[in-house]
């Protein structure tokens, strides 16, 4: 005979339930510049393998906190060339806004799709470099 399992979920404080992230690829650069400059010239699932991209680019974790879009970059993932062009100081420049995919926004609850430009801070851990985006909902 079969039994029935009930399934028990805790009742955590929301403070301590994690946001999700989703991993990306984030390609630098000003859009209306093919990618040069300073900024995030687009956001894709992943790094196309057949053609590798010529335009300096990363994996990024992306998450959505406390009205704050947040970009993860683990250090071993950047290369030493865009750590020192991208992370070599405390400010971001954002010269054009820039668009999150539909689907990741919806998987990270966002309303709202597109960054507006801007110098947003970038703050370093041993292991990552975080570039923190308010949103407004």
């Amino acid at each position: 005979m079969l039994q029935h399992q009930r399934r028990i979920t805790p009742q955590l404080p929301i403070s301590l339930l994690t946001s999700p992230e989703v991993k990306m690829e984030v390609v630098f650069g000003t859009p209306s510049q093919n990618c040069i400059g300073s900024g995030v010239c687009m956001l894709m699932n992943r790094a196309p393998r057949l053609q590798p991209l010529r335009c300096p680019h990363a994996p990024v974790w992306i998450s959505f906190r406390n009205g704050r879009l947040v970009f993860r970059f683990a250090k071993i993932e950047v290369t030493r060339e865009d750590s020192i062009a991208r992370f070599d100081s405390p400010w971001f420049l954002v010269q054009e806004p820039f668009e999150i995919p539909r689907l990741t926004a919806r998987s990270l609850g966002l309303q709202q799709t597109q960054v507006p430009p801007g110098i947003y801070s970038i703050e370093e851990t041993t292991k990552d470099w975080y570039l923190t985006f308010p949103i407004q909902q």
